[in-house]
């Protein structure tokens, strides 16, 4: 039975063993382990053999398949957003997806988030505006493109879950994004 994303965090962790260890670490061991590139279909049921909800877990990362509104005129879009919600609407939500941002960006905003987090939930709004790295992050999802459930990534495993390589893009190569990210954050 082929691993999913949940038995590589898992077994990442397992290795770590409570030590206290560097990023570089942890980076290297994603790279040791995990193929440089899953399957679509390994994605789908990773998110179908974790812990899955039918909504998203606000203050906390999830991985989901998502089919944008409007695919067709958008110049890219991610379909495995790894997004931390931050705001709920009537059909949808608002959420920080780091797939927009390559690696070493996302451990820099996963750490300047973490300790705006309380309970769950990402507070102060205008703090969290003003971080640079955000911006090119925030996505508004509706709830009826969502294509499957939302996989839970618990807080000890947000840092790991955000070196694998699960992002999606269709249109464009994820290193034109991740260059049109960072002139946005320049």
């Amino acid at each position: 039975m082929a691993k999913t994303i949940d038995d590589y965090l898992k077994e990442i962790t397992t290795l770590a063993s409570d030590r206290d260890l560097s990023v570089r670490w942890y980076r290297d061991r994603v790279r040791d382990i995990v193929p440089k590139k899953m399957s679509e279909s390994r994605i789908v049921s990773s998110i179908k053999s974790g812990e899955s909800t039918t909504k998203p877990t606000y203050g906390t990362m999830n991985l989901y398949f998502y089919s944008p509104k409007h695919e067709e005129t958008l110049p890219y879009y991610d379909i495995f957003p790894l997004v931390i919600p931050i705001k709920k609407y009537r059909d949808g939500f608002l959420g920080v997806n780091f797939h927009y941002l390559s690696v070493p960006l996302r451990l820099k905003l996963l750490e300047k988030l973490q300790p705006m987090t309380q309970e769950g939930r990402i507070i102060g709004w205008s703090k969290v505006a003003r971080i640079r790295q955000i911006k090119p992050c925030v996505k508004r999802y509706l709830a009826s493109h969502v294509e499957s459930k939302f996989l839970k990534i618990e807080e000890e495993q947000m840092q790991l879950a955000a070196m694998m390589p699960v992002q999606r893009f269709r249109k464009e190569r994820k290193e034109l994004v991740w260059k049109e990210s960072r002139g946005m954050i320049a």
